[in-house]
């Protein structure tokens, strides 16, 4: 701003000095011509030669005709300096007196001009009038000498204020300038400060950089490396002068990384957007001097100016860091299979406890029918009851390995609740009673709408906790609530409250009362002796069932246990009975059936399940493969995937239809994992009969079949409802169970390492995608995989990924796609809880 006003302020002061001195210049120049004092000469020679001509004609007068010649030049004399001041007085004189005097001698001009004897004669009148001018030339010269001062004394008065306005201007610019020297003084000793302090922080910062464990590069957008650190030569093995100017692409990135480097960079050139940057971190190959690759960990930031826009990229060595993450990996795998093989261990001996145990058992019960006196009846007592008490821990032991092993066989069946707690708490009567125990019961909200769950299982739970919260209250009260969860989100959860007024539980101990074998003084298992793995078992059976149990206890005051279990409605999904081996599902066939899945996976386990169901199928690999085999053979229905490479699903139905084969009039069941409202019109126009959507359940399989001979269901499974797949649980439990009871244990365990194997190839590509057409179709392709093996959560993310790339927002695809990898850390780990084990 002070640039702006005194430059040009300055710049005007300047030119005003100039202007003022070219004007003083020219004035003293007029001054210095002299031309006021000719005028001056002239008006005073005017009246000396009025005086001479007088003198002359007086002369003449005494002499004669000798004096006429005389005469005659003083008149020309006067006649010419009369002419002169009448042109002076022309060119701005001030008094038009010389006009009056030229006009008198005009008319005298004839006599002088005639004869001698006329001039002679004529001297007498020529004097008179001569007389009546004679003041005139007078009066002319002192006229002419005031005007002449008083317009020198205006010249002088303009010349000093001129001049005083010119040192005035002269003044003003030098204070200007000198002020301007002052700031820029200022200015230039400001700049050479921030200078020191800038070369101050870049030493400092070259410095860190030197030390910081992390390699620090800037490159700019045209991929070329700038500046690198120290840390940088000790990570990669280049020297600095080795790479500055050198393109990172080329030098720092392995061949198979480059293009797709290369790709984002120019994207950033042409329209700004960055992929990586200002992303957080993300892991890349990196390429070291000697050709080796290592993992590295990178941060990019962007710095923007009006000149450039440059990367400054933090790169992180992670080799050891994985090496670490692999033997913790191996090392948790190595503890899990020995606790696997302790429980085993465990499991077997129970196992041989449990069948001697019961030999002795039944033996007693049988010696208890023969005739005993008192004491041998009372020491009988006393072995059966140890006797039961052995068999409970045998049995305990025995639950804990089906459960770990998901050998317990529990599927989803429709319960009442309500009439499965009250039930449950005259069971529990007896027992409150013998205790002087007051049993409550709070079901408010409840309602009867069936829920699909494990019944016995909510049972065995129950019973634990409302048996322990009886023994361990004498003469209290035990509360068991149960209803809706509140503000729970929107899934809808049910929640189970135990609560009493007992002894209650050390804060310091609550964290422990659901650990294996451990028994803490004064607590619920320490009373009655036993393993310390009645809580331990309701754990796990509350996890089965998808929920978490908790507890809150204060000494003195008594304690609550609670959990909440996930609510399906049966009439929102109806869940049949699991039928026994052989039994068939469906109401109609057996069907002979065509699966047509680009999967493999998919393909034998749809297989599987519809030969449990009681159906034959036969499998086709893509669209072109079905088309040919449906020409050929006829089928009862086609299950036919949407997205596969080559011909898809709908340009397949639309080629059966087309047709004249066997198959041209077949119900064809769309069986795919996700499905816009759009597409599934696409879907109807093509000629499919309905949707089977991935992951598909036996119930909905034999739903599906059903319908065969009637209408076609139009959608076999809703979707989560928005937003609930970063909530949803990471396996479906009851879809495993289904898959349990068809495959087998080791058979699905098999197809489940299958799985792995593939997905870890497959991830990469995903997580690695950046089109959206890359994203949705790689989503799609993993989701189907996911879904048929009760990754629900794997399966729910993936869905929501490929419908954000369908209605085009990439962004939130790509946000998702980075939660991919801890998701499918955390299904493997679930799977491994419930099946691997």
């Amino acid at each position: 701003m002070y640039r702006k006003i005194m430059v040009p302020a300055i710049a005007l002061g300047m030119a005003l000095a100039g202007f003022l001195v070219l004007d003083v210049w020219s004035r003293i120049g007029d001054l210095a011509r002299a031309g006021h004092d000719a005028e001056a000469w002239a008006y005073f020679q005017l009246e000396g030669d009025y005086l001479r001509l007088d003198r002359a004609i007086d002369q003449t007068r005494e002499v004669g005709p000798p004096a006429l010649d005389d005469l005659r030049k003083q008149f020309d004399i006067f006649y010419s300096r009369a002419s002169l001041i009448e042109e002076m007085e022309g060119l701005g004189a001030t008094d038009p007196g010389g006009a009056r005097l030229r006009s008198g001698l005009d008319d005298e001009v004839a006599l002088f001009r005639g004869s001698d004897e006329a001039l002679l004669a004529g001297l007498d009148d020529l004097q008179t009038r001569l007389t009546t001018l004679g003041g005139l030339p007078g009066d002319i010269a002192r006229d002419a000498i005031s005007a002449s001062a008083d317009t020198a004394e205006e010249e002088r008065q303009r010349l000093i204020t001129m001049l005083e306005l010119l040192v005035l201007v002269v003044l003003s610019v030098t204070l200007a300038l000198a002020r301007s020297i002052a700031r820029l003084h200022r200015q230039a000793r400001t700049v050479e400060r921030t200078t020191q302090a800038a070369e101050t922080i870049r030493r400092g910062l070259e410095t860190t950089l030197r030390g910081s464990l992390d390699a620090v590069l800037v490159i700019d957008d045209q991929g070329d490396i700038r500046e690198y650190s120290g840390s940088a030569e000790a990570i990669f093995g280049f020297t600095r002068d080795e790479v500055i100017g050198e393109s990172f692409l080329e030098t720092l990135l392995p061949a198979d990384r480059r293009g797709e480097q290369e790709k984002a960079l120019q994207r950033f050139r042409e329209t700004g957007e960055t992929t990586f940057a200002e992303t957080g971190r993300h892991e890349f190959t990196m390429l070291d001097r000697s050709g080796r690759t290592f993992p590295g960990e990178v941060s990019i930031s962007i710095s923007r100016s009006e000149e450039r826009t440059i990367f400054v990229a933090y790169i992180r060595d992670i080799t050891e860091k994985k090496e670490r993450e692999a033997e913790l990996v191996e090392a948790h795998e190595a503890a899990l299979e020995a606790y696997r093989e302790k429980s085993r261990f465990f499991a077997m001996v129970s196992h041989e406890m449990r069948t001697p145990l019961n030999g002795v058992l039944s033996a007693l019960q049988l010696l208890g029918d023969t005739p005993l006196d008192r004491e041998q009846r009372r020491y009988l007592d006393a072995a059966t009851s140890s006797g039961d008490i052995l068999l409970e821990h045998i049995d305990n032991v025995l639950a804990i390995e089906k459960i770990e092993t998901g050998a317990s066989g529990r599927n989803l069946v429709p319960c009442d609740l309500s009439a499965l707690t009250s039930d449950l708490i005259d069971m529990m009567e007896p027992l409150a009673h013998t205790n002087d125990v007051r049993l409550h019961f709070d079901r408010s909200g409840l309602g009867n709408r069936p829920v699909l769950s494990h019944p016995r299982a909510i049972q065995q739970i129950l019973v634990n906790l409302i048996s322990n919260a009886i023994k361990f209250s004498p003469g209290g009260d035990v509360t068991l609530k149960v209803g809706p969860v509140r503000n729970s989100g929107t899934a809808d959860r049910i929640e189970f409250r135990v609560t009493d007024n007992g002894k209650g539980i050390e804060a310091e101990q609550i964290s422990r009362v659901f650990e294996d074998f451990v028994s803490l003084d004064n607590r619920y298992e320490r009373r009655t002796g036993g393993t310390g793995l009645g809580l331990g078992i309701v754990r796990r059976l509350v996890e089965s069932l998808g929920g978490e149990i908790r507890c809150t206890s204060e000494l003195g005051e008594g304690s609550a246990f609670w959990f909440d279990i996930p609510a399906v409605y049966a009439e929102a999904a109806a869940v049949l009975p699991v039928p026994s081996d052989g039994q068939s599902f469906g109401g109609a066939g057996p069907f002979r059936l065509l699966v047509v899945d680009d999967n493999e996976i998919n393909r034998d386990l749809l297989s599987a399940m519809l030969g449990r169901l009681g159906h034959s199928a036969e499998l086709a690999s893509g669209g072109q493969e079905a088309i040919a085999i449906s020409s050929r053979h006829r089928f009862d229905a086609i299950l036919m995937d949407i997205s596969m490479p080559g011909t898809s699903g709908v340009q397949a139905t639309r080629a059966i239809r087309a047709g004249d084969g066997p198959n041209r009039g077949a119900t064809i069941i769309a069986f795919t994992a996700h499905a816009l409202p759009h597409e599934r019109n696409e879907f109807t126009a093509a000629g499919m009969n309905g949707i089977l959507r991935k992951p598909v359940k036996m119930s909905e399989l034999r739903q599906v079949l059903d319908g065969i001979d009637g209408a076609p269901p139009e959608d076999s499974a809703p979707a989560l409802p928005s937003g609930s797949a970063a909530s949803a649980e990471f396996i479906d439990s009851a879809q495993i169970s289904q898959l349990l009871d068809v495959l087998g244990r080791d058979r699905l365990t098999e197809r489940i390492a299958t799985l792995i194997d593939k997905m870890n190839d497959e991830l990469p590509s995903l997580t690695d995608a950046r089109t959206r057409d890359d994203i949705q179709t790689r989503s799609h392709a993993i989701a189907g995989m996911c879904g048929m093996f009760g990754a629900r959560r794997m399966h729910a993310v993936l869905q929501e990924i490929e419908t954000a790339c369908k209605t085009g927002q990439t962004e939130a695809a790509m946000t998702l796609v980075q939660d991919i990898p801890i998701i499918w850390e955390r299904t493997q780990f679930a799977w491994r809880q419930r099946i691997l084990q």
